[in-house]
């Protein structure tokens, strides 16, 4: 019999899981939020719309939901499933965060306890991750989430989001929805999964200038160069860096700064050389510290300030996440009174390129305490580049960098400590 641990699990930890279930309780979720879950593969997505599980499709082989409970057999799990990740969401009628009530995570059957800390506006949140390590399965506490809701959570999982056509009803929510008619066997038949409120988010392939809104991602031609760049006003002094995935599991920074564990570890480019910094670009000469008039708008595109990611993409990267920093000895501000905006070009229209992707800090706090701010994330698919609007911000006070892990979803505050400039 296995002893139950005598510490909860905390956020970001992992534990050899030995149970051949998992049953996953998440206490504290208003009545009508959801539990769904993914079953996905090596590259962090589901294989077809079959691995979704949720309220219209409550039971896959080895996995089941019902309520605000996700049932896992893991013997039953397929062998093409490397993870089986467990999510809860918000519903869409209802406007508070997740973080309105405290939540509860336990893992039975020996009840471990996943703590759910450092919420703020995430509508849709992933908890628990059960997946396969060197044959065996681990239990690891995920806890990050996006404030966009059901829709990046399930298109972060490769699944799309259809909105509707004439005369079609939307798929209902909640736990207490009644089940939708189970398909004929055969191939997955393509789900509507929108919820009210929800538009679609899957632009496609485009050419041109393309504003990204929240929710929404667009593939644009892959060229020799991709180039992302960061504007803001010079009034304040932000610095942008990028955390570089690679499909073997290691993540590069590019930065012209390091962190308070590896302090002179500054990497213009990654060793490859595919991505490169453009270069720190101070505040203007003669201005206040940032934040010297609180009250104070500085007019957007007066003197802009500008830093870029040049990008090279290969095969053996699978996405760049560029980020958006203030370090707290540069004073006070906010990402919503500076305005912060990031574009995405492929720049090239002798390689059938010249379009640009633009992504705006449109939800941004007005906290003077938030440091950092994710735009958005480059993903190298084989049909193009993917680019998916994120806009993803650190708890007010902290310094700690986000992480991209294998499945591509930003974890933020999750990293080393910036701890200067």
């Amino acid at each position: 019999m296995t002893t139950p641990p005598t510490t909860p699990l905390a956020k970001g930890g992992n534990v050899p899981w030995r149970h051949p279930q998992a049953d996953v309780r998440i206490d504290g979720l208003p009545p009508q939020a959801s539990v769904l879950a993914f079953l996905v593969g090596p590259d962090g997505r589901v294989r077809n719309d079959a691995d979704f599980v949720f309220f219209n499709n409550p039971s896959v082989p080895g996995v089941a939901v019902d309520g605000h409970r996700a049932a896992i057999d893991l013997a039953a799990v397929p062998d093409g499933v490397d993870k089986v990740v467990v999510a809860a969401v918000q519903d869409d009628a209802d406007p508070a965060p997740l973080a309105a009530s405290p939540l509860a995570v336990t893992v039975g059957p020996d009840g471990t306890s996943l703590p759910v800390t450092g919420l703020t506006t995430e509508r849709a949140v992933v908890v628990a991750e059960i997946y396969r390590r060197a044959g065996q399965w681990k239990l690891r506490n995920v806890c990050a989430g996006w404030t966009e809701g059901f829709a990046a959570l399930v298109r972060a999982h490769g699944v799309d989001v259809e909105d509707e056509g004439p005369g079609e009803t939307p798929a209902a929510s909640g736990p207490g929805a009644p089940p939708a008619p189970v398909p004929a066997p055969g191939p997955a038949p393509a789900i509507n999964l929108r919820k009210p409120g929800i538009d679609a988010v899957d632009l496609g392939t485009r050419t041109g200038t393309i504003n990204l809104r929240k929710g929404e991602q667009v593939t644009i031609t892959r060229t020799p160069l991709i180039v992302a760049t960061c504007t803001w006003p010079r009034a304040t002094d932000y610095d942008i860096f990028a955390l570089v995935r690679y499909r073997d599991g290691r993540t590069e920074t590019v930065s012209t700064f390091g962190t308070a564990d590896a302090p002179h570890d500054v990497r213009p480019a990654t060793a490859d050389g595919a991505v490169r910094h453009g270069g720190d670009v101070g505040r203007t000469q003669g201005t206040k510290p940032r934040g010297w008039r609180r009250k104070a708008t500085p007019t957007i595109g007066s003197d802009l300030g500008r830093e870029s990611v040049e990008i090279t993409l290969n095969p053996q990267i699978a996405a760049v996440v560029p980020v958006v920093y203030s370090a707290q000895s540069n004073g006070t501000g906010s990402f919503r009174r500076y305005q912060v905006s990031m574009a995405i070009d492929n720049g090239s229209t002798e390689q059938g390129g010249g379009d640009t992707v633009t992504i705006d800090a449109t939800s941004a706090s007005a906290d003077d305490a938030v440091y950092t701010c994710v735009p958005g994330i480059i993903i190298n698919d084989p049909d193009g580049v993917r680019i998916q609007f994120l806009e993803l911000y650190s708890a007010p006070g902290s310094e700690h960098r986000p992480v991209v892990g294998d499945d591509l979803i930003v974890r933020m505050d999750a990293g080393p400590l910036n701890a200067f400039k």
